[in-house]
């Protein structure tokens, strides 16, 4: 996916189009009927089919947009204005497909949490023709719903900000300034474009970021949302314990934070698929105790993950594989001692968890973990 050129006056336009077009309302029509996806998106053949059924002037949108087809150039043109259209290629929303066709830069338009976001095309989509720079997934949507209903005055920093919403809702319920940080050059641009589709460009920034470095140092931020990437990873070298395996970004994101926090700082830190060893995980205990340090006390959210060990060993895998700087033999010695902590009697692994932490700096160090309890067995 090439990177966008930024076109406000294009993606104004084009927003505008949308909302008199119903099309986050019709999502929604079509979500009561495809029901909720774990990965946020709903399957791509029961979503073609309901939209099949759509009149002819939405279901050109909705493939373009949703399932991220190509239409041929007749269709676009008796389904969309002119103008539309070339709002559309100004903002760099529509390509040419080789054979005369239309189709996205590998991007949809979701709906979602009264916002428009623009996102990459999922793997599991069989229209996808680029990387995935821009995820949007459950765990975005999960994240967005513990943002307190008022930030009046306060400032929001949004790390690892993807398509930028959660950045977006800050701003939208009244932070004065939210900026988020982002490692994905693609990404910031994407989190700009979706900042102006929303009309909250003016409070919102997005900046190119390893980690935290972009920040000033002495920039304070009163309400902090980092939501680690929705996979298991390591660092560079074999793990330790198992409190090693998944979303190793929080761990420097935890070493410079405090003296981003200001002294009235809240938020939230989110990881996924962190191995569980006796119905809590090591992650847990260490992230907390480090919040614990910064003078925050925090509550922790523990999810039990649809996660198995092979297949997050198999995640794991490709994750190393795509890290060139790594020699094959240091990726397999990375596989090795996961596979001997997984699979350690001493330490016996009861599942993975998703985990939503909670932090407020009040000068304590408490925390308090909570769940939902397993069903009831029947009979």
């Amino acid at each position: 996916m090439h990177e966008m050129r930024l076109d406000a006056t294009a993606l104004v336009k084009v927003r505008d189009y949308l909302d008199e077009m119903m099309y986050a309302m019709l999502d929604l029509r079509m979500s009561l009927e495809l029901g909720p996806s774990m990965t946020g998106f709903p399957a791509f053949e029961p979503l073609r089919k309901v939209v099949a059924r759509l009149g002819f002037e939405h279901a050109v949108l909705f493939r373009l947009f949703r399932l991220g087809e190509t239409v041929e150039d007749q269709d676009l043109r008796a389904a969309v204005p002119d103008g539309i259209v070339t709002a559309l290629l100004d903002a760099e929303l529509l390509v040419r497909d080789g054979n005369g066709g239309w189709r996205t830069p590998s991007l949809l338009l979701v709906p979602a949490e009264g916002l428009i976001v623009i996102s990459s095309i999922p793997p599991s989509y069989p229209t996808r023709t680029g990387p995935t720079h821009t995820w949007f997934d459950l765990s975005t949507a999960v994240v967005a719903r513990t943002i307190p209903r008022s930030l009046a005055g306060q400032r929001a920093l949004d790390i690892c900000s993807g398509t930028g919403i959660q950045a977006l809702l800050c701003a939208e319920r009244g932070a004065v300034q939210a900026v988020g940080v982002e490692l994905s050059a693609p990404a910031v641009t994407i989190a700009r474009a979706n900042a102006v589709l929303n009309g909250l460009a003016e409070r919102t920034e997005f900046r190119e970021s390893d980690g935290l470095a972009a920040l000033d140092p002495d920039e304070q931020f009163d309400h902090v949302l980092c939501n680690t990437p929705y996979a298991p990873v390591v660092r560079d070298e074999e793990p330790a314990t198992l409190g090693d395996i998944g979303n190793s970004v929080v761990w420097p994101v935890l070493d410079a934070l405090p003296k981003h926090l200001s002294p009235i700082a809240g938020g939230l830190i989110a990881t996924w698929r962190s191995v569980g060893s006796g119905g809590d995980t090591e992650q847990r205990a260490s992230i907390t105790a480090r919040l614990g340090e910064a003078g925050c006390s925090s509550s922790a959210y523990l999810d039990p993950a649809f996660d198995t060990v092979e297949g997050v060993q198999r995640i794991l895998r490709n994750d190393l594989a795509e890290r060139s700087h790594l020699s094959a033999e240091r990726s397999e010695a990375i596989q090795r001692r996961v596979a001997e902590l997984l699979s350690d009697p001493g330490s016996p692994v009861d599942g993975f968890y998703n985990q939503l932490i909670h932090f407020r700096k009040d000068g304590g160090s408490t925390t308090k973990t909570f769940r939902v309890s397993a069903p009831a067995q029947q009979g």
